[in-house]
């Protein structure tokens, strides 16, 4: 899946349960890292070189805290296997934690999941009390990325909160001005096109 260098990402596209993708997506991926020792993580090219740069920054300041890369881009099929998975383990909940095939901004490459260690230890659900999560819920904004899901938005975002996931939205001004905002991705873009009509 590998778009030619003429064409131009739409780092501001929303794919959500009420916008799923029409199309399958053209992304120039690159890899940004190893979940585990045998499963490589892909992110869209610009925001991946920026996430390296973000998580290289957050490493150098916490001795006991490291985040890692978890979740990048998906495909149709491995999304599938998530939900599957979920469903398997926790019922209908899942489709709280887990989007359906088509409707996950995963499909993207611009959406990444982070986990952490700390101590050396695993962090399997972090909470968002960890230090380093809170330091990049405050400066993700500088790389262009933003938390996706945030707290007492559940209602809006249709997930449950969830610390670890960032989206990279293009550029750090328009980062700091959807994080400023308070709004989340999807209520800043359906406010942008109210604004255009």
């Amino acid at each position: 899946m590998y778009v030619k260098k003429s064409e131009k990402m739409n780092y501001l596209i929303l794919v959500n349960k009420e916008n799923p993708l029409k199309d399958k997506l053209k992304i120039d991926l690159i890899n940004v890292g190893k979940k585990n020792i045998s499963e490589d993580v892909y992110m869209e090219r610009t925001a991946g070189l920026s996430l390296i740069k973000m998580l290289d920054d957050v490493n150098k300041l916490f001795d006991n805290e490291k985040v890692i890369v978890n979740s990048g881009y998906r495909s149709l099929k491995k999304q599938k296997e998530i939900l599957e998975y979920y469903l398997e383990k926790e019922g209908n909940i899942a489709y709280k934690r887990v989007a359906m095939p088509g409707t996950s901004e995963h499909h993207t490459g611009l959406g990444i999941d982070v986990s952490i260690f700390i101590n050396g230890k695993y962090e399997e659900d972090p909470t968002g009390n960890e230090e380093s999560l809170k330091w990049l819920f405050e400066n993700s904004y500088k790389y262009g990325f933003i938390l996706r899901y945030p707290k007492n938005k559940e209602d809006i975002h249709g997930y449950r909160y969830e610390p670890w996931h960032f989206r990279y939205v293009g550029s750090s001004k328009l980062a700091k001005e959807i994080k400023d905002s308070g709004l989340t991705l999807d209520e800043y873009i359906l406010k942008k096109v109210k604004t255009l009509k």
